[in-house]
Formats: C-alpha cells, sequence, structure tokens
C-alpha cells in the first residue's frame, strides 16, 4: 500500500490487518483472504479456497487459523495440487473445503480427509458416486 503525505512525497509500507472478527493479524494476504471467506459465510455455508502451498502449515498466524478452522468448521477436504495448476510453474497449491458451523464447545472437524496429487497415487473413492439429484 502506499502513501502520500501533504507534500506529494509517497511512503510504501505494509500494514497489518487488525480487524476484531479474524483470529489472527497478518500482514500475509492469503491467510486474510481465508479469514475473509469464512467471515462472510453464512452458518451453513460451505467454500472451497485455493492457496499457495504451505499457507496454512505454517507457524504464526497460519498455525492459529488452521486450529481455529479446525475447531469453528467442518474442515473436510485438503487437496494438494501439483506445481503450475493454479499459478506459475514450481509454484505449488492446496484446495481446502470446509462448512461454517455455529459455535459449539467441541471442536466441528472430526476427520480431514488429505488428497496428494503431486504423487503418481491415482485415487478412486467409489464409496458415493455421484447421482442425480434434480432441482432444488
Amino acid at each position: 500500500m502506499s502513501f502520500t503525505n501533504e507534500d506529494g512525497e509517497g511512503d510504501t509500507e505494509e500494514l497489518t490487518y487488525n480487524r476484531q472478527d479474524f483470529w489472527a493479524t497478518t500482514s500475509n494476504k492469503q491467510p486474510n483472504f481465508v479469514l475473509h471467506i469464512r467471515t462472510m459465510l453464512k452458518t451453513t455455508g460451505r467454500a472451497a479456497v485455493v492457496m499457495p502451498d504451505n499457507v496454512l502449515f505454517e507457524g504464526g498466524a497460519g498455525e492459529i487459523i488452521r486450529k481455529q478452522l479446525l475447531k469453528t468448521t467442518d474442515l473436510r477436504t485438503i487437496l494438494c495440487l501439483p506445481t503450475g495448476v493454479f499459478d506459475a510453474q514450481g509454484v505449488k497449491a492446496n484446495v481446502i473445503f470446509f462448512d461454517n458451523r455455529v459455535a459449539s464447545p467441541d471442536p466441528w472437524t472430526r476427520e480431514v480427509c488429505y488428497y496428494d496429487y503431486r504423487t503418481n497415487v491415482h485415487h478412486t473413492l467409489k464409496k458415493k458416486p455421484m447421482r442425480f439429484r434434480g432441482p432444488r
């Protein structure tokens, strides 16, 4: 972000977002994006978020956000994608799938399905095949 004073001189600095509805304060845009999506969801809302690798798996704000996601949402799936799928070659991406839930004293996430498509392992889970549900 850049700021200009009364004399027209520019100053560039990183800002740290401090919002009461965010679990952690960070200048990193990716964790802030996840927090923003989560706060915008209805109580029964669902989200799938694409983010660079290791955003939620690092310490500090990423660790706080990861723990709160596990506690306050039903984090169902983490999908690890190969390099170059959503960004430049060499950049790995993850997709996290979670359902927002009402407040509870017990954590909502019970089990996380983890799919790593960076290996040559092919997955086919046919426990619940897709079916036509009709109009809602």
